[in-house]
């Protein structure tokens, strides 16, 4: 090789070097990966983080720790990680409530929901349940709608509160059947509960972990459930579409977010520790212990759910005519 070609050889490869991209960012090990979670410890989200953190330490080698920033229903945690550098060093757990249900019924969020997070990776699903009181004639979700009309004043379902997805899947389910229900909403699962066990309400939706034992016990009867598939825990029990209602699937996913911007090598690192974690027997046995059923989905595929979720549920507030919140 003569001079002149070693040189422009060399020449060559800064240039190409030089256009090269930059190497892709990866998570300092040194640095802590805080995970916020928007409600008080103990409840199913504070449980998931708890594991996600565990397993970005096991797997990353990263000080993960769990912290709580309840209030305003997620909303608050929620604006801390909009905010946040997208660096990887803020994460957060958010669900189909704080995600899905509250940009579709609250106007003024002090961020963009579907501009200000990146998904990284869902981690399980909370099957809802239709369930009626023990005492209540109708034994199935034909028989129950055959009920619903033949009551001139109509029915009442509960709820957790105003603009919650358990709410909206009510009224998702009134559209549906048609039945002139009324919505009745309760400060929390437990005071609703109890009135539909009194004969109060008619029917409510929830999620499963709310109302199992009270199924178990025959205070409540539940008709159906919102996931694709019968649940393990209540074999017995139709899905939604098997009961006579199709296109009815609902579940309370959570997942992992970061900021906006954040770089796609630190996600699917992030994410790929995320699905090990969640598809280990350890993390699935943790899940059902707050009778979540693992569902572990990539970047990809969780942003397509989650952005499905907000779509269908600003259809229903619109269809349904809730009073959006500023």
């Amino acid at each position: 090789m003569t001079k002149r070609a070693f040189a422009s050889l060399i020449l060559s490869s800064l240039a190409l070097g030089a256009l090269a991209p930059p190497a892709a960012a990866q998570i300092d090990p040194t640095r802590t990966v805080r995970l916020i979670v928007g409600y008080a410890p103990g409840g199913s989200f504070d449980v998931t983080g708890r594991l996600v953190a565990d397993g970005l330490r096991e797997r990353l080698g990263v000080n993960a720790i769990v912290e709580n920033r309840p209030g305003a229903g997620g909303t608050i945690g929620s604006d801390y990680v909009a905010k946040a550098p997208a660096d990887g060093t803020v994460l957060l757990i958010g669900g189909a409530g704080s995600h899905g249900v509250t940009p579709a019924v609250r106007r003024n969020l002090p961020f963009d929901t579907a501009r200000d997070f990146t998904a990284i990776a869902r981690v399980a699903e909370f099957a809802n349940v239709m369930v009626v009181g023990g005492n209540s004639p109708a034994r199935d979700v034909k028989g129950f709608i055959e009920m619903g009309r033949a009551m001139p004043a109509g029915l009442n379902f509960g709820s957790q509160g105003a603009g919650t997805s358990i709410h909206l899947t009510g009224e998702m389910f009134r559209l549906r059947s048609g039945l002139p229900m009324t919505h009745v909403p309760y400060r929390g699962s437990a005071p609703a509960v109890v009135d539909l066990q009194a004969g109060r309400i008619q029917v409510m939706f929830d999620n499963l972990p709310n109302v199992f034992g009270q199924i178990q016990a025959g205070t409540l009867r539940a008709l159906a459930v919102t996931s694709a598939a019968r649940l393990p825990n209540l074999p017995d029990v139709p899905t939604m579409a098997e009961a006579g209602v199709p296109d009815f699937v609902v579940t309370s996913w959570v997942g992992v977010y970061g900021p906006a911007g954040l770089p796609a090598r630190t996600v699917q690192q992030l994410s790929d520790a995320i699905l090990e974690t969640v598809r280990s027997p350890a993390g699935q046995a943790r899940l059902r212990t707050i009778s979540a059923e693992p569902a572990p989905a990539g970047a990809a595929e969780f942003d397509a759910v989650w952005r499905a979720d907000m779509r269908r549920w600003a259809d229903v507030v619109r269809e349904a005519k809730i009073e959006v919140e500023d």
